[in-house]
């Protein structure tokens, strides 16, 4: 997480304090606590000589009533041992009131530490909210480039849907699609799933199609399965197999709900991480710090996307991302909807998005005429900023180039 090297004045007069108090027990060394040292205990062993010297020639020793007069080996213990032992004790107490204190300084470094790092981030969303923009708290500034060039790598590599699928499909359509499609997005709504999660079910279901004959009363089975699927991945407590059954009307068991995850699983080869729309569109507009009703409009386009399937399925994610990004913009009549800053990171010129973005102005229009609207109750709300009440705009891109 980039600092911006900004330390509070409050936490760097604690850090000063904190240094100051270790330096006062400069006994303690840093790396190693003070070891408890053990009582000595002065044990001196006399001869005969050594007694004549301390006026002890014979030593009385009184065993079962035998008295036994005899010069002998004694251990004698003298005066000035017990003083030395009083010394040590007092020493290994101040030992321990060292050892305490050293662990309290510690414990107190540790706390200031996370505090550093905590007020940092306030810091670093401080200077971005500059531009009305708040992002993600985890999102690592410093790795923007690799964090692209893996999304555009791995959009190369993975294996899309087939744009044509529903073709082959006897027994769906596009419009059953759209139905499933609105009933999941409700559902995520009520569970508070991410947009992450919405974005990477419909790909599983797409892609599944691709390869897979569904008939129609498994394809809410379908549905349900990939959702809980794409739940695990990204959210903390997704709805479990249990209460996927549940939302069906109990149409499914339980387990029909995992056989369908497993077999997911097996068709998508365990491939369950492709870059999304989502995933383009917040990374250009935390890179170019947009505001944030542009982005909220942007993913509102990208989720009514979700909706039309096969006419968007030919088109790659961050083509589809940066389409929505130059349609949003234009919509808010920002003054040039397609900078070329924007161009020079994403890769797209205008003219070759005009194309999609025209489509999906299209899309915009006919929005709130649309059978499904969980989509567009959404993004009513105050938490995307309303975006889905903004009216369109006559489309003329000619004119917006540089």
């Amino acid at each position: 997480m980039a600092t911006f090297g900004i330390r509070p004045d409050s936490v760097e007069k604690k850090v000063r304090k904190v240094i100051a108090m270790a330096e006062a027990s400069a006994r303690i060394h840093p790396d190693k606590k003070p070891m408890k040292r053990t009582n000595r205990v002065a044990l001196k062993q006399f001869n005969e000589n050594d007694a004549k010297r301390v006026k002890l020639s014979n030593v009385v020793h009184t065993k079962q009533n035998l008295c036994i007069n005899k010069p002998c080996k004694t251990i004698v213990r003298c005066e000035t041992d017990y003083v030395e032992e009083k010394e040590d004790e007092e020493e290994d107490q101040r030992n321990e009131e060292a050892v305490a204190l050293f662990e309290s300084l510690e414990s107190d470094l540790k706390k200031l530490r996370s505090e550093c790092e905590r007020e940092a981030k306030e810091t670093e969303i401080a200077l971005c909210r500059k531009g009305n923009f708040v992002p993600d708290i985890e999102y690592h500034f410093e790795y923007l480039n690799d964090i692209w060039l893996y999304l555009i790598n791995m959009e190369n590599t993975v294996k899309w849907p087939k744009p044509n699928y529903m073709v082959k499909q006897q027994h769906l359509n596009s419009t059953m699609r759209s139905v499933l499609v609105d009933w999941l997005v409700a559902v995520s709504e009520e569970y508070k799933m991410s947009d992450q999660t919405l974005h990477l079910t419909i790909n599983y279901i797409d892609r599944f199609l691709s390869h897979m004959l569904v008939v129609k009363d498994k394809f809410q089975l379908l549905g349900s399965a990939a959702m809980m699927l794409a739940g695990k991945i990204e959210d903390v407590y997704p709805p479990d197999a249990k209460e996927w059954a549940y939302l069906s009307g109990n149409s499914y068991s339980s387990q029909q709900v995992l056989k369908m995850e497993q077999l997911i699983l097996k068709v998508l080869n365990f491939d369950l991480q492709p870059p999304t729309a989502l995933a383009f569109i917040q990374h250009l507009c935390v890179t170019h710090k947009l505001d944030k009703e542009t982005m909220y409009l942007a993913m509102y386009f990208s989720e009514l996307v979700l909706l039309e399937g096969e006419d968007y399925l030919q088109y790659l994610p961050s083509k589809l991302a940066s389409a929505s990004i130059a349609l949003a913009r234009f919509t808010l009549s920002k003054r040039n909807p397609w900078p070329r800053k924007l161009e020079a990171s994403s890769g797209y010129t205008l003219k070759q998005l005009s194309p999609v973005v025209h489509k999906q102005n299209r899309t915009f229009n006919q929005s709130p005429i649309k059978p499904q609207q969980a989509i567009q109750t959404k993004y009513q709300t105050d938490v995307y900023h309303r975006v889905a009440l903004l009216k369109p705009k006559i489309l003329n891109l000619d004119e917006t180039e540089d």
